[in-house]
């Protein structure tokens, strides 16, 4: 009996990559997703986790951590624009210096990340509370469900054609969290 193939690692970042553009091109599906992303802007100011920002947590290699990012959640992070050019490994692109230049679409991860470890649990509850609603909104919408490590999202999506707008250029949506910079 002949073993099936192992999965290739190209069909699988080719198949993410064309969901997300799918994704792009889907107008009601960032609404959405700003929808729950406000309520859980709202629900953090409440908390009122305080960010000191100082950009360590952009800087994945040094805090020992990794940001995923649901299919969804990219194109909403790209809005129209190219995926910005790496600047070092194990860094996200969208810091300059201490600021984030993408606040405002920033996914998930980065909302619920505060270095101030008093609310460490609820945030912990907060994000598997919220990305259920993210999986959920995907599922409606019919959107193929993939979470991928943001810099490896990032390179998968800058092999697709560009459209000629740069990350700086993108529309930013307003942010709602009083309590970060």
């Amino acid at each position: 009996m002949r073993r099936p193939d192992p999965p290739n690692p190209t069909d699988e970042a080719s198949e993410f990559v064309e969901a997300v553009w799918r994704c792009r091109q889907n107008a009601s599906f960032p609404r959405e997703l700003a929808a729950v992303y406000a309520k859980l802007d709202a629900h953090l100011a409440e908390l009122g986790p305080v960010c000191w920002a100082g950009g360590a947590c952009c800087r994945f290699d040094i805090a020992g951590h990794r940001l995923y990012i649901t299919t969804g959640e990219l194109a909403y992070l790209l809005g129209d624009a190219d995926p910005p050019r790496p600047v070092a490994p194990g860094r996200c692109p969208y810091q300059i210096g201490p600021r984030c230049t993408a606040r405002g679409r920033r996914p998930l991860g980065c909302r619920v990340y505060f270095c101030d470890k008093s609310v460490k649990g609820y945030l912990e509850a907060s994000y598997e509370d919220y990305h259920e609603q993210i999986t959920s909104l995907h599922e409606t919408a019919g959107i193929p469900y993939h979470y991928v490590e943001l810099t490896a999202a990032l390179a998968a999506a800058a092999n697709r054609p560009a459209t000629g707008k740069s990350a700086e250029q993108a529309q930013d949506p307003p942010d709602n969290n009083p309590n970060v910079i």
